[in-house]
């Protein structure tokens, strides 16, 4: 699960992809890291404190003599957020230009909150999802048919987690595909 901005501010542990890079001829530049863990400089980032407060967050701006470089940043974002906001199209929309335009032009500038502990909706997910989890395993061991577990998470957490846990307690088998590598 993605970690809080305000929980990266205080902490400033992070990981960010390293894919490989290859140049022109194809020679390998950058080998593929996958996932590194490092740290941000505390002294080029606002506490969270500072963070959630516009008043500490102007004045840490200010102070550090960013402000002016910190407001074009933020533009450049919305930017690349408008033009993602533009595309966007829910399954059940019908995806025209005209469209694009109207989610543009009624996007909403919003300040990040600080997430209130167990609030959060993935936190919540993920807690539905792990407590069902178990419920189902408890079934499964009690031989219930799948048929009655379905019915039964269905009930408790929906049809599309439900499946999910499904999938998640009955794997399914490919072993045509766990014999490939490429090396």
């Amino acid at each position: 699960m993605a970690k809080s901005i305000y929980v990266l501010l205080d902490d400033l542990q992070t990981e960010t992809s390293v894919p490989e890079i290859m140049d022109k001829e194809g020679k390998v530049i950058r080998k593929h890291f996958g996932m590194v863990a490092h740290t941000l400089p505390r002294e080029k980032l606002p506490t969270s404190e500072e963070f959630e407060s516009e008043e500490k967050l102007l004045a840490w701006a200010k102070n550090h003599g960013v402000l002016h470089a910190c407001l074009q940043a933020g533009i450049q974002q919305r930017v690349i957020d408008y033009r993602a906001i533009f595309k966007a199209c829910k399954k059940d929309d019908v995806w025209t230009p005209e469209f694009g335009q109207n989610a543009v032009n009624s996007a909403e500038w919003k300040a990040t909150d600080r997430p209130k502990a167990g609030s959060d909706k993935a936190d919540k997910e993920k807690l539905i999802l792990e407590t069902n989890l178990k419920l189902a395993q408890a079934m499964s061991e009690n031989d219930l048919p799948e048929d009655t577990i379905l019915n039964i998470l269905t009930d408790s957490c929906g049809e599309d987690m439900a499946l999910k846990i499904l999938t998640i307690l009955n794997p399914i088998d490919d072993d045509d595909s766990s014999d490939d590598s490429e090396e």
